[in-house]
């Protein structure tokens, strides 16, 4: 029968063994899952947990394996110590693996902080990958976390008549307190996404103008934080009722060229603005004209 200290480095080395293999399960899926605001908005699940989920569990066995291993490298201390003791009379002839290990980990750190390839490769594919779960506009929240936000609140910003769609829902069978009941808490509260309330929400008798904004400040409220970097132009000048080539032609006009199949953010990026400062650009030189 093992001792109680051999039971004790069984179970650590165990739970460190545990959740290394739940910290790559955990982290594959925090890889491949969608942008925040896209899987808050759908409920995005995978097997029966939310994204939130994942991260909570990944989060907890990040710590467990923190905590089991500086508890691993104690019970262990006593052969640690003699082997460096060793080492340091045998005058410490590290091999050239260790300078290798250390000189991969400082540039791959050195290469993720500053966004550089190959690591900005790896990167570039994890936003790839996000980002091909919205496979059309209803999957994108009007703004950043929207369905936190009271269906007051989402009338005021979005220009929709509240009562109007206050009745909307009634009628739909959906159970709701009120009008400062956020989109998530009526989700929850009927087994629906925040996304299938807003669409029941929005549908106006006297439908709101389709027309965007006309100055900068409405265009930043409406469009910020809706995930506009991810869109191509073409996709961009879609969402707001403009021919891509008039939208091409007008950030022309102000020194921005690009092609309509070029990504949002590599155009913003290359001329130092935003995809929002482009979406200006495009809207607000139609009262020029």
């Amino acid at each position: 029968m093992l001792s109680n200290k051999q039971s004790s480095r069984s179970l650590v080395s165990f739970m460190v063994t545990w959740s290394f293999l739940i910290l790559t399960v955990t982290g594959l899926v925090l890889y491949v899952v969608p942008h925040g605001r896209v899987a808050y908005w759908v409920h995005w699940s995978l097997l029966g947990m939310e994204k939130e989920q994942w991260a909570w569990v990944h989060m907890m066995f990040g710590g467990i394996f923190i905590v089991a291993g500086m508890i691993h490298l104690y019970f262990n201390w006593g052969p640690f110590k003699k082997f460096l003791a060793g080492k340091v009379k045998g005058h410490l002839e590290v091999k050239r693996e260790v300078y290798i290990a250390t000189a991969l980990t400082v540039g791959i750190f050195v290469l993720s902080a500053f966004n550089l390839p190959p690591a900005s490769w790896v990167i570039e594919l994890n936003d790839r990958i996000k980002g091909s779960w919205v496979t059309s506009p209803e999957l994108e929240p009007p703004f950043g976390h929207a369905e936190e936000v009271s269906l007051a609140g989402i009338a005021r910003r979005m220009g929709l008549d509240l009562a109007q769609g206050v009745q909307n829902l009634r009628e739909a069978g959906l159970q709701f307190g009120g009008r400062k009941d956020s989109l998530e808490k009526i989700a929850r509260a009927n087994d629906t996404t925040p996304m299938a309330v807003y669409g029941i929400f929005r549908k106006q008798k006297a439908a709101a103008p389709k027309t965007p904004p006309r100055t900068a400040e409405g265009i930043e409220a409406r469009y910020a934080g809706t995930g506009l970097g991810r869109a191509t132009l073409s996709e961009l000048f879609e969402r707001v009722g403009i021919e891509p080539e008039i939208g091409l032609s007008r950030l022309k006009a102000v020194g921005i060229e690009a092609k309509a199949q070029e990504n949002a953010r590599e155009v913003s990026e290359r001329y130092g603005v935003t995809p929002v400062d482009l979406l200006k650009a495009a809207l607000l030189e139609r009262d020029a004209e």
